[in-house]
């Protein structure tokens, strides 16, 4: 038993580790397109860019890790169905149960290796990603700025603006909408041209040729209307300037799991409302609920593997994407439900794992059974699809 269990780890090293990185290039290459937008041709430095993408991989693993655990369980236990090699394993009188073991002992380690990421790797990662982007807004404020899109990157303000000149710091069809509801007045100014620059703790806007409209909240009739040559508009940043060791405030998702659970317990001290100690609680249980995903993968992916005798790395793909759709509906639907106090936190954030897992059992105890299962039919229905499509 010893040499199969060997023999086992060694068909999931591979496809682990290849699937992880083709997981990790998608996400990167999505975060390229994605951002690229904004930082090409706007001065930033190429070092300031490298550390942006090394800090996005924190969370990149957090999603990436547990796929790839399914990917990998698929692919080595399909391929022991495909060449026969479970059923040598059986008629030896192996169970699935022995057959299963050094997987879960691999997806427990994970588990434990990934509950230590969350809680002293990732809190950290994500604050350093977090006033990186804020310290780009205030050295580079038009990173932030793309041409047609409302943007409140500006506190008490949301900005759009038609043409933007990055080389000249220059802006075109300016709209600003003040965005505080507290004021008496809701106010929106609109000007030919301006320019942005952030400097003592201020973003400084300087608007041309432009128009401002106040309009009283409470007498719609008090509407005003007048004209500017020139507007200079200061807005105080409470934040810090291109430093990031002197931005002490820390998120829930900055946090480790001693200092959410230390916040809880003051806010139980002071009394605050159930929701907001909930969305801590939420973050609290989100650590573990995340990291024991791995366990639960391989819960659901041996057997599937087994059961469905596919160890290609499309197949295996196809299904890992399916099961983890579900994972993750459940999981962001647990946690907004957990956020606004309809659901406990600890059911809310665990619901994904008690579904899949219990999933899991269940296609174990199938697998125990000698239970087989086919993906034909999804042929057979895309083929009648294509056939009803003709006839129209």
């Amino acid at each position: 038993m010893k040499k199969i269990s060997v023999y086992i780890l060694k068909e999931l090293i591979v496809p682990f580790f290849m699937s992880l990185g083709v997981i990790l290039f998608l996400f990167i290459l999505n975060i390229v397109m994605k951002m690229m937008t904004s930082f090409a041709g706007k001065g930033i430095e190429i070092a300031v860019i490298l550390e942006f993408f090394y800090l996005s991989m924190g969370w990149i693993l957090a999603l990436a890790v547990p796929m790839s655990v399914l990917i990998a369980t698929l692919m080595a236990y399909g391929r022991l169905a495909q060449d026969n090699e479970w059923s040598v394993m059986q008629s030896g009188g192996i169970s699935v149960y022995q057959v299963l073991t050094p997987a879960l002992i691999v997806g427990g380690m994970l588990s434990c290796g990934m509950m230590y990421f969350h809680n002293n790797i990732l809190p950290e990662m994500n604050h350093r990603n977090k006033v990186l982007k804020q310290s780009i807004k205030r050295k580079k404020p038009l990173a932030v700025i793309e041409p047609g899109i409302f943007v409140s990157d500006i506190p008490g303000y949301v900005l759009k603006v038609e043409e933007v000149d990055n080389e000249k710091n220059l802006l075109g069809g300016v709209v600003i909408i003040e965005s505080n509801k507290s004021a008496k007045y809701s106010r929106t100014i609109t000007a030919k041209t301006g320019a942005i620059t952030y400097g003592e703790g201020r973003y400084h806007l300087t608007l041309n040729n432009g128009e401002i409209a106040n309009l009283d909240t409470k007498k719609p009739e008090g509407y005003q209307k007048g004209t500017f040559d020139k507007m200079i508009i200061s807005i105080v940043d409470k934040g810090v300037d291109f430093a990031v060791k002197e931005n002490d405030y820390y998120g829930d998702r900055e946090k480790s799991v001693d200092s959410l659970r230390a916040k809880i317990g003051r806010l139980k001290k002071r009394k605050a409302s159930q929701n907001r100690i909930a969305s801590v609680e939420v973050e609290l249980y989100k650590k573990f609920a995340l990291s024991f995903a791995c366990l639960v993968m391989v819960m659901v992916g041996a057997p599937l593997g087994l059961m469905s005798g596919r160890s290609g790395l499309g197949a295996s793909a196809s299904l890992s994407i399916l099961v983890f759709t579900i994972y993750w509906f459940f999981l962001l639907s647990g946690e907004d439900l957990g956020d606004r106090g309809k659901l406990d936190p600890l059911l809310a954030m665990w619901n994904a794992n008690f579904l899949i897992g219990g999933f899991g059992l269940f296609l174990i105890y199938q697998t125990s059974k000698g239970t087989k299962i086919s993906f034909g039919f999804i042929k057979d229905y895309w083929f009648k699809i294509i056939k009803l499509f003709k006839k129209k």
